[in-house]
């Protein structure tokens, strides 16, 4: 391949200039055979084709490197990193892979064997065609009277202004002071001026269109705080500020135990093509997208966000944000949909000592795996695929520890690493034998799905928690017709950062005064249900305008304790 590389990149794209009577061949993958020789000829066209897609791919996976790249660097070369992290996850004792095997298929063929000798007589599974079918889990219903309660409550919320809420919000937790000046390092002097650009990237509204209608500041000196203060690191230092303020909400204790995340991608239409978008979509269309993969605990606290193209594989980005985020929170368990799935993804997770209890799609058409012989499992035999090699695991352990370790350090980003096992077509022996191990976790959690109701819930609960938080990004990022008009990654990723941490601004609000809400009601005597407190969100924003108005309270009619009055539950 290198040297069909050097071929081509001696001729130079010069059309006139014939290709060389011996030229390498041996690199022209099979479905491209029938193109290139024709006619008992070389087609150039598609021999340059071929050559070009088979270095693209062999890029992607680390076959070919780069040693000056940042992204295309061999595999040893990002794996050789070992800078410590003072956020780094918690260590686990080291195993040998024997012992790892030994232990692992014990729990699977247990398991297998329990599912399999009970089998006609269990509830939550109906063998039909060879396939599990699950009947679908009946919901608890809402009640009228909770719903009215629930609404007399959020009636109660303070009507304000985004940009009063921003200021509150600052007030409470100082994230703003995380946007250093890159070269000063001093957090923004003119407060109006960075929180109107804020919320110009956030609402997608544009800086010159905020300048015109804010009064904040002229068009240069918003973009000079967007040039200036708002970079990467600064987003991800006042998301974690807000993150962990969230948390610390006593009545965030009610949305979720505090130690779960999930995953999910939003997609905007783009203005145009860009760097990111996928010129065609088989879900969305047409039109180009991005997505924003936005992972958010199960407190609704945002921990991180990415820009990735519409046609990306969510599965190879679905861990950067439980790796990748700053705040003080510790995720145990991860919840994503089917985009986010992959067996390299169950096995990374587990090998990581995180608990991965995603939504897998069509589960009944996904063949189980074990160590011995399928025909031990009885009536489970037909939804058997090969059995597992655990010779490929023996023999690759080593490597796998490398890869675990550098992501548990944070010396890689997880993305990267996945992007590079999961790239080509023909897989390597790593990433192989990282996908077994993935088999046998994946057969392990398809089981417990089996069996569990509880699981099903406790996930689709989690799951839909995301999809309510987008429908809240959604109404923030308004304007254009909630089409990106950037083109560029990097001004998407920063309108993206922006939209992220506004929302979390809300909801840390809506936390503040919901919980306000409840004592005042309890303190006129009335009893709040427990259930009516679980079922409470901090996702609302009918009482917060947050497009159109974009001017500041010279002061804000705050109460002794530094608070906005409450309305009546009438209003």
């Amino acid at each position: 391949m290198l040297d069909a590389v050097a071929v081509l990149a001696e001729i130079g794209g010069d059309k006139r200039r014939r290709l060389p009577e011996t030229i390498p061949l041996a690199h022209i993958e099979r479905r491209w055979r029938r193109h290139v020789f024709t006619n008992g000829s070389i087609d150039r066209t598609c021999y340059e084709l071929a050559t070009y897609f088979g270095l693209a791919n062999a890029l992607a996976s680390g076959i070919v490197w780069v040693p000056t790249s940042r992204i295309h660097r061999s595999l040893d070369d990002l794996l050789a990193n070992d800078k410590a992290d003072s956020n780094a996850l918690q260590a686990h004792p080291d195993v040998d892979a024997d012992t790892y095997l030994h232990a692992r298929a014990s729990i699977l063929d247990t398991a297998l064997l329990s599912v399999a000798e009970g089998f006609a007589a269990r509830e939550p599974m109906l063998f039909a065609g060879g396939r599990l079918r699950f009947p679908k889990d009946q919901g608890d219903g809402e009640h009228d009277d909770s719903a009215a309660a629930i609404g007399a409550l959020y009636r109660m919320m303070p009507h304000v202004r985004i940009t009063d809420l921003l200021d509150q919000i600052n007030l409470w937790t100082g994230f703003a002071e995380h946007f250093t000046h890159v070269s000063t390092g001093l957090p923004p002097t003119d407060m109006r001026a960075f929180m109107a650009t804020l919320i110009a990237e956030a609402t997608n509204l544009g800086l010159s269109r905020m300048a015109e209608v804010s009064g904040a500041g002229s068009r240069r000196a918003l973009l000079r705080m967007q040039m200036w203060h708002m970079r990467e690191e600064t987003f991800r230092a006042a998301l974690a500020n807000l993150t962990d303020a969230i948390h610390a909400e006593p009545i965030a204790a009610w949305f979720g135990e505090g130690w779960r995340a999930s995953a999910d991608g939003q997609a905007f239409y783009l203005g145009g093509p860009g760097e990111a978008g996928g010129a065609v979509n088989a879900h969305y269309g047409r039109d180009p997208i991005v997505k924003i993969y936005t992972t958010i605990t199960d407190r609704y606290a945002p921990l991180h966000q990415k820009v990735i193209a519409g046609t990306a594989s969510e599965a190879v980005h679905s861990l950067d944000g439980i790796l990748g985020h700053e705040s003080g929170v510790d995720i145990a368990a991860f919840h994503v949909d089917g985009g986010g799935v992959s067996d390299i993804v169950f096995a990374v997770m587990h090998l990581l000592g995180l608990s991965f209890e995603p939504r897998i799609p069509r589960l009944s058409d996904r063949k189980l795996y074990a160590f011995e012989p399928k025909s031990k499992y009885g009536a489970l035999a037909p939804l058997f695929g090969n059995r597992l090699n655990p010779q490929l695991i023996r023999a690759h352990w080593d490597e796998i520890q490398r890869v675990i370790h550098a992501l548990r350090h944070k010396a890689v980003t997880p993305s990267l690493i996945l992007r590079k096992l999961s790239a080509y077509r023909q897989q390597n022996s790593l990433a192989a034998a990282l996908r077994e191990i993935g088999r046998i976790e994946r057969t392990l959690f398809t089981l417990r799905w089996f069996e569990d109701p509880g699981l099903r819930r406790l996930v689709t609960t989690e799951l839909n928690k995301g999809e309510a938080r987008n429908s809240l990004s959604r109404a923030i990022a308004f304007h254009r017709l909630g089409r990106f008009r950037d083109r560029g990654q990097e001004n998407q990723s920063s309108r993206a950062a922006a939209l992220n941490l506004v929302t979390a601004a809300i909801v840390l609000f809506n936390c503040r005064y919901l919980g306000r809400i409840l004592k005042e009601t309890k303190s006129r005597g009335a009893k709040i249900e427990d259930t009516i407190t679980a079922r409470l969100s901090p996702l609302g924003w009918d009482h917060i305008n947050i497009t159109g108005d974009y001017i500041w309270s010279e002061t804000l009619p705050l109460d002794t304790d530094g608070y906005l009055p409450l309305r009546s539950n009438q209003a």
